[in-house]
């Protein structure tokens, strides 16, 4: 999961169900899916002039509708930030984040790749909304799902929209780590560990300035997924360090470096 560049220029600057223990694939139902995503960070950013905290947390409600032809439409239908630094806490407006949809390509393993993005605000939300999906669903492996079963999955991704580029890479190991029952639901816990790294350079509106950052992260969770092929929870804990350069305008280059920790939780609700 990537960190929005804004966030830390703000430090600076102030499928068809199977039987039980046979799925193996997301099963697209056309049903509407709902996860309330909860984000919390704990970030610093240190720079000549000294160290600036800056903290985040974020509630999102999601709805997502998978189709059979490896297709799915997903929209905000809550969402909540705020972001605090020395200057205090602040809550920007979110109505304008709600009801706008991602299009998306996504196969019945659970790899998903932006066919349209909504325009947010440059100011609101923890995560890139162009990376929202990166990562959000487990990737399945090619054989059916059982105890004790290990794989792999890696995946890059090279953008360019406009005045902004983007590269991503994530390495992922999964394990099947034991059977579970939520709701009546039979399902797996899935342990997850990931190496993500990112890099992304974009123009500031309006000034001869551009914004370089790149960080990378490590993390560790798991994922409760449903044998009839629904991802039902996931939780994350991570550690990410990065380095923001800014070129242009009256200072020249200047450059800082972060490190921080966040949390995500996702969970199916009702």
């Amino acid at each position: 999961m990537s960190i929005r560049t804004f966030v830390l220029a703000i430090a600076m600057f102030a499928v068809a169900p199977a039987a039980a223990g046979a799925q193996s694939t997301y099963a697209p139902t056309g049903d509407t899916l709902r996860y309330r995503e909860v984000i919390t960070m704990q970030l610093a950013s240190r720079s000549p002039q000294g160290e600036t905290p800056v903290s985040i947390e974020q509630e999102a409600t999601l709805a997502i509708v998978l189709f059979p032809v490896d297709t799915a439409h997903a929209w905000f239908e809550a969402f909540r930030f705020a972001h605090t630094i020395p200057e205090g806490r602040q809550t920007p407006p979110t109505g304008s984040m709600l009801k706008k949809p991602y299009r998306l390509k996504f196969d019945p393993r659970g790899r998903t790749e932006e066919i349209s993005v909504p325009v947010f605000p440059q100011n609101v939300g923890a995560v890139d909304p162009t990376q929202q999906f990166a990562d959000f669903f487990p990737r399945l492996p090619a054989t059916p799902l059982r105890l004790g079963l290990v794989w792999t999955d890696t995946a890059t991704r090279n953008m360019t929209n406009g005045d902004k580029t983007m590269a991503t890479r994530l390495v992922a190991s999964y394990v099947v780590e034991r059977d579970t029952v939520v709701a009546g639901e039979p399902a797996f816990v899935i342990g997850i560990r990931q190496q993500t790294t990112y890099a992304t350079d974009v123009g500031v509106p309006g000034r001869a300035m551009r914004v370089g950052f790149t960080n990378s992260g490590s993390d560790n969770g798991f994922v409760v997924f449903s044998k009839a092929g629904r991802m039902l929870s996931r939780q994350r804990f991570v550690s990410v360090t990065g380095r923001t350069t800014i070129t242009g305008g009256d200072a020249g280059t200047v450059e800082t470096t972060q490190t921080g920790t966040f949390m995500a939780r996702v969970e199916l609700v009702k």
